[in-house]
């Protein structure tokens, strides 16, 4: 039995920001130059790059050309931009960059560009998506039926088997997601203004874009979906032993790694996609079923526009004037007798609700453990507070009457002293930076009347920090 399918991971192979760029509001002016530079440097039908990628200048020197010759930037005020053309097309490369859409190597001094090759593959589906138009369903099941021929002539092995696979189960979403397509298409379409446009929109995108290219062929008798049962028969044929064994020897050696049991997970899945080409009918079935309803509304909708009035204002004009000259007995309201504007005809006032008693919040006083809290809060971030005069402070009581003082005889008796401490630790640390301390250091302001000098390799041991070793220099006398 198959295991569960997990969640394809996307985001494991494509860098995360790579939407940024299709997801702002100048989306569209980024798709149209990702689409420009996939046409000249990356894309299939440009010339084979370099394999150490272009050089940066060439990606940015295309985008300069490319919005010299189109800018359809527009700032706010529906002006171009004012930036130089030459910022702004690196400004639109280190976009790309960041995104993930380009990759920057240095190779020697130059610095060259490429894009990833997820990224160009994404960018190829996305390429493929836009420039879709309807498929030929004949092809492709012919194309699955030549494909299971080869596997059961032995001219090909499993990666054929699984390529037909992939394709079958392509071609049954493929036809489900066309009815989806057409019933999405109507209510658009009935939002034309016109009757030229709704014609132009119904034969232009419903017909030119949306249905199967052979969808008039696919009843016939020699249509290449007749064909099905073949392709079944086929693969009752790939399900017997001598075949069967072969097509699991090559999964075994080159996809499940001797695994047998993943051997049989994977044929057995494309085996199971193969068979549900059984099924082909019930989605042509409901395919035709959404067809005709979409007839039948098109249809409807144009008789509606072609029959109702055109110049309505016209009518509307001519029926006041044979009012205005239609003799008095002519004229007679289709209404009751009596007063049309009298008292009882009125409706009575609407009562509005009486508003709801509006209080002011009731201010309520402190209990004595809140107050008591409270003051022992403001009391315990005043201690671990420094400001300059409790620094000056502390400071003055060791120098006494020498002009130096070693870290060693600072003393610590209380969390002021020792915020105290740590604060000259912090200067000190500060100090000796090259250049020394900065003019606008927030810590500038607590140095009155005194220096700090670092002592490089020693340190000083105390009851509470183990600290590099500094030298306090009194600059001038306290008055």
């Amino acid at each position: 039995m198959e295991s569960p399918q997990r969640t394809p991971p996307l985001f494991d192979l494509v860098p995360d920001g790579l939407f940024g760029p299709l997801a702002s509001p100048n989306r569209r002016h980024y798709w149209r130059l990702l689409c420009r530079l996939f046409e000249e440097f990356f894309g299939p039908d440009a010339p084979i790059p370099p394999s150490i990628g272009y050089q940066r200048r060439e990606i940015t020197g295309a985008l300069e050309r490319y919005l010299l010759t189109d800018d359809p930037w527009e700032d706010a005020e529906g002006e171009s931009p004012d930036a130089p053309l030459a910022v702004r097309a690196h400004g639109i490369y280190e976009r790309f960059r960041a995104a993930g859409w380009l990759r920057q190597e240095r190779i020697g001094a130059r610095e060259m560009a490429s894009m990833p090759h997820a990224v160009t593959q994404l960018l190829t589906a996305l390429v493929e998506f836009c420039e879709r138009g309807p498929g030929f369903l004949g092809a492709k099941v012919r194309s699955i039926e030549l494909q299971l021929r080869q596997v059961v002539d032995g001219k090909a092995g499993a990666d054929t088997l699984d390529e037909a696979a992939d394709q079958a189960r392509q071609l049954l979403s493929w036809v489900s997601a066309i009815g989806v397509q057409v019933r999405d298409l109507m209510p658009e379409l009935s939002r034309a203004e016109t009757t030229a446009q709704f014609a132009r929109k119904l034969f232009e995108r419903y017909v030119g874009e949306l249905f199967v290219g052979d969808y008039a062929e696919l009843h016939n008798a020699d249509h290449p979906l007749a064909r099905r049962t073949a392709i079944l028969a086929m693969v009752r044929e790939i399900e017997q032993p001598p075949l069967r064994e072969s097509l699991l020897e090559w999964h075994l050696g080159r996809i499940a790694a001797g695994d047998r049991t993943r051997a049989e997970q994977r044929l057995q899945r494309s085996l199971r996609r193969l068979r549900e080409l059984d099924r082909i009918d019930e989605y042509l079935q409901r395919l035709d079923d959404d067809i005709r309803q979409a007839n039948r509304r098109a249809l409807a909708f144009l008789d509606y526009r072609l029959r109702a009035p055109d110049h309505l204002d016209v009518l509307l004009r001519r029926a006041c004037r044979g009012a205005l000259n239609a003799p008095e007995d002519a004229l007679r309201l289709p209404v009751a007798p009596g007063g049309l504007m009298d008292e009882s005809r009125l409706r009575p006032p609407k009562a509005r609700p009486r508003p709801i008693p509006r209080s002011a919040n009731t201010a309520r006083e402190p209990t004595p453990e809140q107050l008591a809290r409270l003051n022992l809060l403001r009391r315990m971030k005043r201690v671990r507070l420094v400001l300059p005069e409790d620094l000056a402070r502390y400071v003055a009581r060791h120098f006494g009457e020498a002009d130096t003082v070693d870290s060693q005889a600072l003393g610590i008796a209380s969390i002021e002293d020792f915020r105290a401490y740590q604060t000259l630790l912090t200067l000190a640390l500060r100090s000796h930076r090259r250049g020394g301390l900065r003019r606008d250091d927030p810590l500038q302001r607590l140095l009155r009347g005194f220096r700090l000098e670092l002592v490089p390799g020693e340190h000083t041991d105390n009851d509470y920090l183990h600290s590099p070793r500094f030298v306090l220099h009194r600059t001038r006398k306290a008055a």
